[in-house]
Formats: structure tokens, sequence, C-alpha cells
């Protein structure tokens, strides 16, 4: 029997046997290092051995050979958007973890999925939400549906739209942000626009609506960077809302926000196995409901 569990990487400098000894202790480090040397240990869809140290965001897939599930499926509400035998499109709420990690092996949107699937498919992510961002999400159902998608994400022939809420007023009715992301050296926790960032990202928006203290927009990433529009508009000086990490307005008046007002909209592609253009949105969660009546 084999099963599937992916881990993204919270610790950097830890060897690639040690780390996943510690997240998932039902296991030994001496059956990750045979994994390992078996080929079933993936770092960024890469083989890797039992020394290669790891970083801060990578991808770790494991194949969990002769093993009972380790995904533990859960009876986690899910919003179900859309699902046919190749591909499930949820609504994924505020503050659900996306996958299982260090300080979170189970209550994640994997685990829902799980639960969900009854055991007949296995949930492979193409893509990722932050914790607290909300909003719609695609998961394919096979390995050939997830190499498409992926190689789809790759291309940028995916289109995203979030709607967020910024601070202060946007002064452009629509524009576009062409930044470099790199990873903090003084707050590993926040990616930002600097000197020695490589990886080139680029955001356009349009101007839902402006009011006192904030800004509604609609943005597209054209590149898919950790963090890239919360970043990009605190680079330009309009953060997120409830946006603690970089810098967000906390409260506007009377309305405190508990997190970051950003949510995914739309999300189109082309279906891996109907071979036509697909678009589904995801309606707005109870918190930034209020937004809609405001554009």
């Amino acid at each position: 029997m084999k099963d599937k569990i992916i881990l993204k990487v919270e610790t950097a400098g830890t060897r690639v046997d040690a780390y996943l000894a510690s997240c998932l202790k039902e296991y030994s480090r001496g059956y990750f290092q045979r994994l390992i040397d078996m080929g079933h240990v993936l770092v960024n869809s890469q083989k890797t051995a039992s020394s290669c140290r790891l970083k801060e965001g990578d991808e770790i897939e494991i194949i969990i050979v002769n093993k009972e599930n380790k995904i533990k499926p859960e009876n986690i509400p899910l919003e179900i958007v859309y699902e046919d035998k190749d591909i499930i499109v949820v609504n994924k709420r505020p503050g659900l973890v996306v996958h299982p990690a260090c300080g979170h092996p189970e209550g994640t949107l994997v685990n829902a999925l799980a639960g969900h699937f009854k055991g007949k498919f296995v949930p492979y992510l193409v893509h990722r939400l932050d914790k607290d961002t909300s909003g719609v999400m695609v998961v394919a159902k096979n390995e050939k549906v997830k190499a498409s998608l992926v190689k789809q994400f790759q291309n940028r022939t995916i289109s995203k739209e979030y709607i967020a809420a910024v601070g202060g007023n946007v002064s452009e009715n629509e524009g576009r942000i062409e930044a470099p992301l790199g990873r903090s050296h003084q707050d590993r926790r926040k990616i930002v626009v600097g000197p020695l960032a490589k990886k080139m990202a680029i955001t356009e928006f349009k101007v839902l609506s402006r009011h006192s203290g904030y800004t509604v927009v609609a943005a597209h990433p054209i590149t898919g960077r950790t963090h890239q529009i919360r970043s990009h508009f605190a680079f330009i000086g309009h953060p997120v809302l409830g946006d603690e990490t970089y810098g967000g307005p906390l409260k506007i008046g009377e309305k405190s926000f508990e997190r970051q007002f950003l949510h995914a909209h739309k999300l189109s592609f082309t279906h891996p196995s109907k071979a036509k253009k697909v678009e589904f949105s995801a309606k707005l969660p109870k918190d930034m409901a209020w937004l809609s009546k405001k554009h």
C-alpha cells in the first residue's frame, strides 16, 4: 500500500531524514532513510539524500510504503464549488491550513479532502493559499491531472483574481506592480522587495471602490510568488487590512480586522480532461461580505 504526504518546510538547516522523523513521529528516522534510498522522498520534485539540508519553504513529497494511510481523514466541513472525476474546486475558509506540517499535522484542508474522498482518491495539491487567506482552490484527484495543472501554473496560463481591502487611498484606477521579491533577513516570516531579491514578481490591479481609510481592489498576480499580493501592496504603501505581518491596519473606525482581508475570488484554467477553459468563483466569507456592498 502506498500513500502520499506533502510537507512544507518551516525550519531551515535540518537534515531531511531528521526533519521527517520530527514531523511524523509515528515513523523512525531509519524508516525515512530507507524511503529516501528507494527514491520515495522528493524535495522540490527532485530525489534527495538523507544528508540534504533543508531550506525554509522547501516542499517535501513522501511516498509511504506498506503503512496505513497517515493522512488522517477528518470530517471537516468543506464548501465545494465544483467536483468531477478529475478535480475538486473548493472555497477555502480563512484560518484553515492547507497542508500538514510540523505543528499542525491534522485539521488541514488535506485532511478534510481525505475525509470527503473516503479513500477513493488522494488529494494532489497544485497551488496553495496562506492560512488566513480565503477563497477558491483547485485540487487534482490523480497524477495525470496534477501534472497538467502544474504545467499550466508554470506556464502562467492560469488566471487568478483576488479581492483585497488595502489601507489608504490608492490613487491610480489601475496599475501594475513589478518588483522582485525575496525573504527578509530581518524577519524570516516576511517576503519583501529588496536589492538582493532575485525572483521577479508582477501584480496587476484595478480599483473597485474607495472609502475612508481603505480601498477595495481586484488584484491579478501574473507570477505566483509567496505572499506576492501582500508584499507588493505593502511595498507601494497600501498594506492589506488586518495583515499584521506587513503592517496592515488592524482597525478602521469601529471595524477591527483579525486576519488579512485577502480573498481568492476567481480561478480560470483549461480543464485537463475536457480540454476547455473553465472559470470558478468563490463568494466572500462572512468577515469580508460587507465589502461586496461597497463596490
